[in-house]
């Protein structure tokens, strides 16, 4: 009886090991398949791989592993959203955490939640002096992204400009940070006040000359027709009541476009260079760490 039971525990015991084991070697290889999809730019069928495998029953090791290629899988398909989530997730523990770490702050800044990615970008590893201007580099780009020239002046200090993966970006954003504080710092408000002085004026104001003259011309037209209605035929002609209110329309919508018209102009300029700034935050990513 006794022998019997010891040969039913270790019946129990190693029925309970191989699995684990299996699952293990099940995983590494389902992993690796996944991975060579990926490669291959098989996007959708490494997504559908990965995502057959029980979360609750892997290690944390192997978590990590799966959070990083899923993270990386939608990075590669534009989904930042769910790529910075997926990145973030990957522990220290794992060799993948350096750069899910740095593509996953990266992911935050492209998405605009430039608070959250300054303060994963505050904890990125640098294990050594490389590492150490990378994450300089990015934390000065996040900051001009933000306007925050100061700070941005603090963390330049760090460029040595002799790094061949991150020499030229880091000139080209010292370029950026010159041309954003030497932006033109125009008021909507006085583009209208210019534009009810002038028709047009604030148009011109806003830098959008072409549109500006394209404004002067309908406005004066209708006043010039209007004041031609009312001094032959009085204020309450036909004529004088249809161009007066055509003058009107065009003159209120002429101080409209003007305030709107810096806006955009505003919005363009801020646009371009934060498409500039973000461009060259990625390079060095992918000469260091994609590889």
């Amino acid at each position: 009886m006794t022998d019997f039971r010891r040969w039913l525990l270790l019946l129990v015991v190693s029925f309970l090991t191989i699995p684990a084991h299996c699952q293990t070697t099940t995983f590494s290889r389902e992993w690796q398949f996944a991975h060579y999809l990926a490669d291959k730019d098989a996007t959708d069928e490494a997504m559908f791989v990965l995502q057959a495998f029980d979360k609750q029953l892997l290690t944390t090791s192997q978590r990590d592993s799966l959070a990083y290629l899923t993270g990386w899988l939608a990075y590669g398909a534009k989904s930042l959203g769910e790529a910075s989530d997926h990145l973030l997730k990957v522990s220290e523990a794992s060799p993948f955490y350096t750069k899910s770490q740095y593509f996953g702050a990266y992911c935050l800044a492209f998405q605009q939640k430039r608070d959250s990615a300054r303060a994963v970008m505050q904890h990125l590893p640098a294990p050594d002096s490389t590492m150490l201007e990378l994450r300089a580099f990015e934390r000065a780009g996040l900051a001009l992204l933000q306007r925050q020239y100061g700070c941005y002046d603090i963390l330049r200090k760090q460029f040595s400009y002799s790094s061949y993966a991150l020499s030229a970006e880091e000139k080209r954003m010292d370029m950026y940070g010159q041309g954003l504080r030497a932006q033109k710092r125009r008021s909507p408000a006085l583009a209208g006040l210019l534009s009810a002085a002038v028709p047009g004026l604030g148009k011109l104001y806003a830098g959008k000359t072409k549109q500006g003259i394209a404004a002067f011309l309908p406005v004066l037209t209708m006043g010039l027709l209007a004041w031609e209605g009312y001094r032959k035929d009085g204020p309450t002609s036909l004529r004088f009541l249809g161009f007066g209110s055509l003058f009107t329309v065009f003159y209120i919508g002429n101080i409209w476009g003007s305030t709107l018209a810096v806006k955009v102009r505003r919005d363009e300029f801020n646009r371009g260079y934060d498409n500039k700034i973000l461009f060259d935050m990625h390079i060095p990513l992918r000469n260091l760490l994609n590889r």
